[in-house]
């Protein structure tokens, strides 16, 4: 019994003193308040949020440059497609003195561009106003000259071409009707009629004769539709001095209202 007792008495009186090394106040603030930890997880999201957007917006302002204004850059290239000589291509505003040609009709300038049309814009207003004459500018390479037969004086650039002289590095323009055609009166020249060329070939100007603007230059001049050469045309024949803007005009493709032969009465 002594025995039996004494063991009881000895499991009672373990050692406990191990739980000593554990500090149990920082395992009591391990443990916080869900709201605690709530609020505090929400005031760091906010805080960072402010952190990465101020971030962000100096990043932005940083690679934007505080100097770029779009509306000023804008007027700029208005006024550039408006501050052109007198010699600018009245449909898109090339002014190469090379790529462009007067009508002699109409004192207007056009340039051997085609831009948008399937034609060049001095052959599509000389088809579409009926002239036939035209003329180089001064500051080309083959200088101020009015193409026409060298034979028979012809102006009419639909019927001129060009022949080039057996013993010269030169070109001679002969009309095809009817110097071009019968060789009679040119048999003493050294000319092959044979070899006579059209000045127009595939709706616009030779390149030689006029050139064709270079890929920057139609890039940066100003874009007319087919349909915007046909309505400024027809302007032309009532005001010659009318420009692009002038289509846009509220009643200039405004169809006369019909009339009848007879009226019933006056409120009609």
């Amino acid at each position: 019994m002594m025995h039996q007792e004494g063991l009881s008495q000895e499991s009672d009186l373990q050692d406990y003193s191990f739980l000593d090394s554990f500090n149990t106040q920082d395992s009591v603030d391990d443990f916080t308040d869900p709201s605690q930890g709530a609020s505090s997880q929400a005031r760091w999201t906010n805080e960072t949020a402010s952190e990465i957007s101020q971030t962000h917006d100096s990043t932005v302002s940083d690679l934007v440059p505080t100097d770029l204004h779009f509306e000023d850059m804008l007027d700029e290239e208005v006024d550039r497609i408006h501050d052109v000589p007198d010699y600018a291509c009245r449909y898109c505003s090339i002014h190469n003195p090379a790529c462009v040609v007067r009508c002699v009709s109409c004192k207007k300038w056009f340039c051997n561009s085609r831009g948008n049309t399937s034609g060049s814009h001095i052959i599509n207003h000389l088809v579409r106003a009926k002239h036939k004459e035209v003329c180089l500018h001064r500051d080309s390479p083959l200088g101020e000259t009015i193409l026409e037969c060298y034979s028979c004086g012809c102006r009419n650039v639909f019927l001129l071409g060009f022949i080039p002289a057996k013993t010269e590095s030169v070109v001679v323009l002969l009309c095809r009707e009817p110097c071009a055609s019968s060789s009679n009166h040119l048999k003493d020249m050294h000319w092959d009629i044979t070899q006579w060329q059209p000045l127009i070939n595939d709706r616009s100007f030779l390149p030689w004769l006029v050139k064709v603007p270079s890929e920057q230059e139609q890039l940066r001049a100003r874009q007319i539709s087919a349909q915007h050469i046909n309505k400024l045309e027809e302007i032309w024949k009532t005001n010659p001095e009318s420009t692009l803007e002038d289509i846009d005009k509220p009643g200039v493709d405004d169809e006369p209202l019909p009339v009848m032969l007879r009226y019933e009465e006056a409120y009609q």
